[in-house]
């Protein structure tokens, strides 16, 4: 026989029901707000009292240039040769250096590494990100062959697309709430930064702090955009200035540890052909430990070599870059040695 239930016992019933349910949800907040600290970075070897070496060797061949810096640095073997390696290339379109890192230039790395005792070499990168959010896997590995040629060169690649994801949040970030890093990446001794230098068509430049943007999941990307320029009720120059805070707080989560800029060419007005790049000769590379200190002197590069950029478009990621700890805070902080091949 049913039992007649009164509206007092159902609403005493219905509040603990929704107490149960809420405790679960509590929890997995707290959980969801024990973020970890940014990646951490090794020492950086490369110093001269005090302050960061930024090599820069002029030539038109990317081998004998690199073989030139890192002979002027030391080796890679100062990290330490023992080490996991990641190289992060800019693999953003399945399209042609200097948009996308030259594949032929990461294979010159993973060789050099491997002279130096490095054998545990990944080639890690994750899709782009479509304006509605989309996200597509890696095309870069197979436009340059890569996915062809790692198992007998000896390294692996990966497309960090379904990789785990560690949250990591720093009390100096002002534009973020949280930075979504793979784990991947986060738990690799060494990682390599390898980017092309560019102008960008909304932030105005994008080299080795901008390409962090592949290493960071799907939300934080979407976030960026968010705390950047994408919502229509903030002002153009603030969405912009936040997006420029966002972009120097995400390369500080993932703090990596060298910089190699294959500047034999560079792209003015965009970073991409498609939607009017220019193509500049600058006939550089650039290396360093300290990746603000590189992005530096790229921006000046770039501003020698092309009109239509000035260091002051890149300023405020930049200047809040350094703010944040992550580098060097202008040219007067880093020591520049120069060769030629």
């Amino acid at each position: 026989m049913s039992k007649k239930i009164s509206r007092r016992t159902f609403l005493i019933g219905a509040m603990g029901f929704c107490v149960a349910c809420a405790m679960p949800r509590e929890a997995r907040k707290k959980e969801q707000t024990a973020y970890l600290p940014g990646r951490n970075r090794l020492p950086n070897p490369y110093v001269e009292n005090g302050k960061p070496l930024v090599v820069v060797v002029h030539g038109t061949e990317f081998e004998p240039m690199l073989a030139k810096g890192m002979e002027m640095l030391g080796g890679f073997s100062r990290f330490g040769s023992g080490k996991a390696v990641q190289l992060k290339p800019n693999f953003v379109a399945p399209s042609k250096y200097p948009v996308t890192t030259d594949g032929g230039s990461l294979l010159t790395t993973v060789e050099f590494l491997q002279k130096e005792g490095f054998t545990d070499i990944t080639i890690a990168e994750w899709g782009s990100l479509s304006m509605r959010g989309h996200v597509y896997p890696t095309k870069g590995f197979q436009y340059y062959g890569l996915d062809k040629k790692a198992a007998a060169g000896g390294f692996k690649i990966k497309d960090l697309y379904n990789d785990d994801v560690v949250r990591v949040r720093d009390d100096r970030w002002t534009a973020m709430p949280n930075v979504g890093l793979f784990k991947s990446v986060y738990d690799t001794p060494l990682v390599i930064n390898m980017p092309t230098i560019k102008q960008h068509s909304l932030l105005q430049f994008t080299c080795a702090l901008k390409n962090t943007m592949g290493q960071i999941d799907r939300k934080s990307r979407l976030d960026m955009h968010r705390f950047g320029w994408n919502y229509s009720f903030e002002g153009r120059e603030q969405r912009l200035q936040s997006s420029h805070l966002a972009t120097a707080e995400i390369a500080a989560a993932v703090n990596c540890d060298l910089t190699i800029i294959d500047a034999r060419y560079g792209i003015g007005k965009s970073h991409h052909f498609q939607s009017g790049g220019v193509s500049i000769k600058l006939d550089r590379i650039v290396i360093s430990g300290d990746m603000l200190a590189a992005d530096w002197v790229a921006a000046h590069l770039l501003e020698k070599n092309y009109d239509g950029f000035q260091v002051e478009m890149a300023r405020p990621h930049l200047d809040h870059a350094a703010k944040i700890g992550l580098g060097a805070a202008d040219l007067d902080e880093v020591i520049i040695k120069e060769g030629t091949v």
